[in-house]
């Protein structure tokens, strides 16, 4: 247990449970001799878990309310870079297509994967065919920047030997007439393992989940018809000696229009 927060009591000797590693809520040890000097200072053998979102800064004149929160068993996340928009709203890729003919069936795709590939994990994207009209993804600027079939970082994770990953993605939503899809897969994302929703997979080096995003849409007749679909997904990396280091929101979109020239 860690030292309790603002606005409660604490002692002296449980906090030197706390970084003795008994814990807070242990009872104090009679034989041990405090000092809030060498706990503040992070001297030895008193060594404060710089992991701990709260600690002491370190500096005279020490007061026990700095202990105030501190958890000596807390660990790190995993450090990372984002390279994409991940406010959850605007996109951070977008991809449309439009196509005319007597009879016309548009999917119009891109392919998330996460992949680990020591020392980092990524989190990528591309699209499908490199025939589609309009295929972009946003840095954290806004800034647009073309998106082809080579995938592109949304995220990055910076460590080596991540066990395990994830993605977590929200219910497709969709407007106009046509489908959604949205559904792990191996062959076309070039993935080893097909993505399932908020669902940890174990991966070695050079192993990675993905799946496959599409809008589609028909038309005949002289009908015309667009479908947009759009989604939001988190990534997560796993590794022992750290907390669960996620990364996101990321919005990813799409839109099919479909027109028809003739009627048979």
């Amino acid at each position: 247990m860690a030292v309790p927060t603002t606005g409660n009591a604490i002692t002296l000797g449980k906090i030197y449970q706390e970084i003795d590693g008994s814990g807070y809520s242990n009872a104090v040890d009679p034989g041990e001799e405090a000092s809030l000097e060498d706990m503040s200072e992070n001297s030895t053998p008193d060594l404060l878990n710089t992991a701990s979102a709260n600690r002491p800064d370190e500096n005279a004149p020490h007061s026990m309310s700095e202990f105030h929160g501190y958890d000596h068993s807390a660990v790190n996340s995993i450090p990372t870079t984002n390279f994409a928009n991940q406010n959850g709203t605007t996109d951070a890729a977008f991809t449309r297509d439009a196509h005319t003919s007597g009879i016309v069936f548009l999917s119009v795709t891109l392919e998330v994967r996460m992949r680990r590939a020591d020392p980092y994990v990524y989190l990528e994207v591309r699209e499908r065919s490199a025939n589609y009209d309009f295929a972009r993804w946003y840095n954290t600027s806004n800034t647009a920047n073309t998106l082809s079939t080579t995938y592109v970082p949304l995220a990055r994770w910076n460590l080596t030997g991540i066990t395990a990953i994830k993605m977590n993605w929200s219910a497709v939503t969709g407007s106009g007439f046509g489908s959604c899809y949205l559904a792990g897969e191996t062959n076309g994302p070039s993935a080893t393992y097909n993505a399932q929703d908020d669902t940890f997979q174990t991966v070695s080096n050079n192993q990675s989940i993905a799946f496959a995003f599409s809008s589609n849409a028909s038309a005949e007749c002289y009908a015309s018809n667009v479908r947009n679909c759009s989604f939001t997904v988190t990534a997560t990396a796993r590794k022992s000696g750290y907390n669960d280091t996620t990364m996101g929101t990321y919005k990813i979109a799409g839109r099919a229009t479909a027109t028809s020239n003739n009627c048979f």
